[in-house]
């Protein structure tokens, strides 16, 4: 039940980190070296041709160490009998070279200097013929190895002298068929091939029914091989995100630097979870020591980036050397870029411990204080960089000889880091974006106030300009009209010039101009409709004394007129009517109002008199039809008149600017 949890929990982180499951399972779960019921199929094959040193010594190496199986069934052997030999076949028991070692064996301890084969040996007891499949499971065993179960094959990576697997990461298991076993004593050998460049040994040994092993063999798997390899699937998923938003917006070249290293960091990553490389066994070793050059100058060009620091020659430079490592290693071969391995590492982490002061300065600075952020990238490359120098520490044998793989979660936590880290900046640009539009926002609605408050105060000027131009106008009409009529009336009186009938009649005349400068006031009636209402109230009992007939045929038009111009019109119908009146001797008089065919107003005052010449009219007319003229520009308007014997008529037609 503990282990079916524990796996449950770990299925359930690698899940919730994978980008995409379908994709990040298929290729999670893909064995590195697979038994179930064959010889096991490696992760991918190569056809590297590595040359190896084989010493001319045969070395066989059988342990012979017998065995109690603990309570589960499953027998974990801890010692066995090794000789140092390149036999195909396992020497005999009696042979004298055998010698007995502790496992985990480190050939660099107990074989140092040495490559090429070895064989191990050990013993079990079985208490009674098994039924049932068994497996045999090596958590740590490099470079390469044949298993043999009483004589008999029974799996291994392979005893080909053309591939070196890197097995060291990846837990081995291999299927043991129950013919192979016997009741009582068995006889396990390993023949081991160990590279000159690689760290060569064998781990302890477990070894049981199948039913027992495999969940030992699970756990492991998905410990160092399933959940890193999700994560760094994942990664990579998410560095290929980065890099289109840094398509869509390349002047963030920190976008193009996750990307990258995301990508290629992840990439180098596999080389702890897989056995063989797809590429020969030369170039892929050369990608593994160079690229993590790349992968930490990245790292140090991020940071740079993060901390707003630039030195275009020193990044150029840097860049250039770690592109370039690669290729030395290639060039130089296994053997000797094995003899550089541990100076590179160094400087490599030296180069991380550089970044890390990056940011350290940053985080001390002004700029940096607060900045949580930059904080957890701190614990996150501190963890990384623990992760590395403990990796290195196995590789040095200052620690336990076993898989040096810790740095497979480094990588994870590091970028996970830096997600963070973008994803942080990139939603405070948002949030800081937010606050600017909300600044910028109650601006505008101040603005906008002001502007309003501002308008308010230029519609009050407007209104004030209005009423003085009104004020003026009425002090004008009264001045020039009636007050000027009244005057010459008061002095033809007191000079005897006039009679009662004809003061009355001027007095008449006076009333009926003050009524019009009144009604051409009133705010209520703006309309021309209701204007020559009035007009036609005050006209139309005069007109019936005097035996004239009027045509009202005024149209019901929504027009709305400035007090001017109503005053204007109502001053040309008044003269057309005075004239019709004084001059004519009509009989009838139609007035007519609409609206033109195209836009504007017209007005018609036509009367069935004598009519009369223009050529030939008289001072008083002359007058008349030149004030109607001048009040018809004043309007922007047209004023026509056509008098002949069948009698006059006046047209006043005003543009649309003018009814506005």
């Amino acid at each position: 039940m503990t282990q079916l949890l524990r796996r449950l929990q770990g299925w359930s982180l690698a899940a919730g980190l994978a980008a995409a499951l379908t994709l990040t399972l298929w290729l999670a779960m893909a064995p590195s070296a697979s038994k179930t019921g064959a010889r096991g199929v490696p992760f991918a094959a190569s056809a590297a041709t590595v040359p190896v040193a084989a010493s001319a010594a045969t070395i066989t190496i059988t342990t012979t160490t017998t065995a109690t199986a603990a309570a589960t069934g499953v027998t974990r052997i801890t010692s066995a009998r090794f000789i140092k030999t390149s036999e195909l076949e396992a020497p005999p028991e009696a042979d004298p070279r055998w010698r007995t070692v502790h496992l985990p064996d480190n050939w660099q301890v107990s074989n140092p200097g040495q490559s090429g084969h070895g064989w191990y040996e050990v013993r079990f007891d079985v208490q009674a013929l098994p039924q049932q499949p068994w497996s045999v499971y090596l958590p740590s065993v490099s470079t390469t190895y044949q298993l043999f179960i009483n004589g008999s094959e029974t799996g291994g990576t392979g005893g080909s002298d053309n591939e070196f697997p890197r097995t060291m990461g990846t837990p081995q298991i291999d299927p043991v068929a129950p013919q192979l076993l016997k009741a009582g004593s068995n006889r396990l050998t390993l023949r081991l091939r160990v590279a000159t460049n690689l760290r060569g040994g064998l781990g302890p040994v477990s070894i049981g029914p199948r039913a027992q092993v495999e969940p030992i063999y699970d756990d492991d798997q998905f410990q160092r091989v399933t959940l890193p390899r999700s994560l760094n699937i994942a990664l990579i998923f998410a560095g290929m995100l980065v890099f289109l938003l840094w398509l869509r917006r390349p002047a963030e070249s920190i976008y193009g630097y996750f990307a990258a290293l995301a990508v290629l960091w992840s990439i180098r990553n596999f080389h702890y979870t897989t056995s063989f490389a797809v590429i020969p066994t030369r170039l892929w070793e050369a990608f593994i020591l160079g690229s993590l050059g790349l992968v930490v100058v990245l790292l140090l060009l991020f940071m740079m980036r993060f901390t707003g620091r630039r030195h275009v020659a020193l990044e150029r430079c840097a860049i250039t050397v770690s592109l370039l490592a690669p290729l030395f290693f290639a060039a130089l071969g296994e053997n000797l870029a094995s003899q550089l391995r541990t100076t590179w590492y160094l400087l490599c982490a030296g180069m991380g411990v550089a970044a890390i002061v990056v940011l350290l300065v940053y985080l001390f600075s002004p700029r940096g204080r607060g900045h949580r952020a930059a904080w957890v990238i701190l614990a996150a490359m501190c963890t990384t960089l623990f992760l590395g120098l403990s990796d290195l520490a196995v590789s040095l044998q200052w620690l336990p000889w076993g898989p040096a793989a810790r740095m497979a979660f480094g990588a994870p936590v590091l970028l996970t880091a830096l997600t963070y880290a973008m994803a942080d900046s990139y939603f405070r640009t948002f949030d800081e974006v937010r606050l600017l539009n909300s600044e910028l926002e109650r601006r505008v609605d101040e603005r906008t106030e002001e502007l309003g408050h501002t308008h308010e105060r230029l519609r009050a000027l407007e209104r004030e300009a209005v009423i003085v131009d009104e004020r003026d106008r009425l002090m004008r009409d009264l001045h020039d009209g009636v007050g000027s009529q009244l005057i010459n009336t008061l002095h033809s009186l007191e000079r005897g010039q006039l009679d009662a009938t004809r003061a009355a009649l001027l007095l008449r005349e006076c009333i009926d101009d003050l009524r019009l400068v009144i009604d051409s006031m009133d705010t209520e009636e703006r309309t021309l409709q209701a204007t020559l209402a009035n007009l036609r109230y005050r006209l139309e009992p005069r007109l019936s004394a005097t035996g004239i007939t009027l045509d009202w045929q005024v149209a019901d038009t929504p027009v709305q007129l400035t007090p001017d111009a109503l005053l204007q019109i109502l001053r040309i119908v008044q003269e057309a009517f005075a004239n019709a009146l004084k001059h004519a001797g009509a009989t009838q008089i139609r007035v007519s109002v609409g609206l033109r065919e195209g836009a504007g107003l017209r007005v018609e005052i036509a009367d069935n008199g004598a009519g009369f010449k223009p050529q030939a009219r008289s001072p008083q007319h002359g007058r008349g039809l030149f004030n109607m003229s001048q009040r018809a520009l004043r309007l922007s308007g047209v004023l026509n008149v056509d008098s002949s014997a069948d009698g006059t008529l006046v047209r006043l037609d005003l543009p649309a600017a003018t009814t506005v």
